[in-house]
């Protein structure tokens, strides 16, 4: 494959270009671009060219079509229709970004009141996570990230998070999280308002949909105590409970002291 790109003079000057031979103290795997490759600090992983057999110094930014046709960042106005190379912005710097990586989209989480949740945060550039923020409720009340739950900051380097959140309600949740660089640089909100044709740069902040079991409630406790006595496993929650959940008699005692569906004055 023909693959160029560039990087410019000034990353070379200020040492945040590598030519990498090895990896971890050993040989680097040909999957990550033996016999050498390019390790740019900070910026997008198309600008590390793995694989590498020729450095040229050249006046402008390369003309090749990963540079100044793929890897662009378009306004959500631009669309098939319209689209122009030169109305996209050649992506260089990594954006501001996190990601939730317990628990996993769609897992049903049974606590007592606290969600245990982990990710990373990264930033491109040389800057690097300062603030790391997580919501439970779809991003109306965030929590911060203890800075001692976070690891240490480096720059070019991502750092790895937990935080244990307090969820009240039971049911569909969705978790999200959002990385403040120390330039205080944050992500969209939603990822329709960085959306665009070239679906580059859509670093909006990550959203995981779980299903809450709070054992805090009395309820779901006993409930939950009752299938593991059964023996009867909970998952998939799709499935229809197996055993009665309420005697004859418990249902008409609740409707004996509690009004109808329907009156007729």
């Amino acid at each position: 494959m023909n693959y160029v790109v560039s990087a410019p003079w000034s990353k070379v000057k200020n040492d945040e270009i590598l030519l990498a031979w090895e990896m971890n103290g050993e040989q680097l795997p040909k999957i990550h671009g033996y016999p050498l490759r390019t390790v740019v600090f900070g910026y997008i992983g198309a600008r590390s060219c793995k694989w590498l057999y020729r450095v040229k110094c050249i006046r402008h930014p390369s003309r090749a079509p990963v540079q100044s046709q793929e890897y662009l960042y378009f306004n959500g106005q631009v669309g098939k229709h319209n689209q122009a190379y030169t109305r996209g912005i050649q992506i260089q710097e990594m954006p501001v970004s996190s990601a939730i990586m317990e628990p996993l989209h769609k897992q049903v989480v049974v606590h007592n009141g606290k969600i245990s949740v982990k990710g990373w945060a990264y930033s491109g550039g040389g800057r690097w996570p300062e603030r790391v923020e997580v919501s439970s409720d779809g991003g109306f009340i965030w929590y911060d990230v203890p800075p001692k739950q976070m690891s240490k900051k480096h720059k070019f380097a991502w750092r790895t998070w937990h935080i244990d959140i307090p969820v009240d309600a039971e049911g569909w949740l969705e978790l999200v999280v959002r990385c403040w660089d120390n330039s205080l640089n944050t992500q969209p909100t939603f990822v329709r308002t960085a959306w665009n044709w070239g679906l580059h740069v859509t670093s909006s902040c990550h959203r995981v949909k779980i299903f809450s079991i709070n054992k805090s409630h009395i309820d779901t406790k006993a409930r939950l105590d009752e299938f593991e006595q059964r023996g009867i496993p909970l998952i998939p929650i799709t499935r229809p409970t197996p055993f009665k959940v309420q005697t004859p008699e418990e249902y008409e005692a609740y409707w004996a002291e509690n009004d109808p569906r329907d009156v007729d004055d």
